[in-house]
């Protein structure tokens, strides 16, 4: 896989890390009503565009991809050419594959299997199941949506210490997503229109092979 490649994808994949930890004590009321705006969803799909700034690199990793979302357990996280990679996300693990190389990471890697069932989490789950590791509280609630802030309670190598999450007025369909790293590191990732439990074909959702 090309380093452009890798550190697009891991960008995608730091929304677990960053959101695991979601704590919603002073906003349950907030959190309760996005449990059950998520309950009645089943798939979610769409596009969006990320932007990883990492301040060793002279420019950004600009990508454009496709999210879809299958619940309770599978995520597809598809990057366009010229990152052209894809990752399968599912009880069975993580699994990638791109135009020069494929792969698969096991479940039993606890680090790996907890931040992907965090990015599934954040993306169409119940937040109010994140709150052991992360300090959540609301920046903004409106009819327009809502906007999260977790801070990570303990800094984890490599990962990420704040997260910023806007939901739209539905409170299923992310808008944006902010990771930030630290003082020059973050990913920005947007969300086009997506589409909320349209038919996805069960093979898109597990890797070839």
């Amino acid at each position: 896989m090309s380093r452009r490649a890798l550190l697009a994808g891991c960008a995608g994949l730091a929304c677990a890390a960053a959101a695991r930890d979601a704590c919603a004590t002073d906003d349950g009321q907030v959190f309760e009503k996005i449990a059950r705006a998520r309950a009645p969803v089943h798939t979610l799909r769409g596009p969006f565009e990320q932007t990883r700034s990492i301040g060793l690199l002279s420019t950004d990793v600009r990508s454009r991809g496709t999210l879809m979302l299958v619940r309770p357990d599978r995520l597809r996280w598809q990057l366009d050419p010229p990152d052209e990679v894809t990752f399968w996300i599912g009880p069975e693990g993580l699994a990638y594959r791109s135009a020069h190389d494929q792969g698969r990471v096991a479940p039993t890697t606890a680090r790996i299997a907890g931040a992907l069932e965090d990015l599934r989490t954040v993306l169409g789950g119940d937040l109010g199941l994140l709150r052991d590791r992360w300090r959540l509280s609301v920046l903004r609630f409106d009819a327009a949506g809502a906007e999260l802030q977790a801070e990570a309670r303990e800094a984890q190598p490599g990962g990420p210490r704040t997260m910023r999450l806007t939901l739209g007025a539905d409170l299923v369909r992310p808008a944006r997503v902010v990771l930030v790293d630290g003082a020059h590191d973050r990913t920005l990732i947007d969300f086009g229109t997506l589409t909320i439990n349209a038919p996805i074909d069960e093979s898109l959702m597990r890797p070839p092979g």
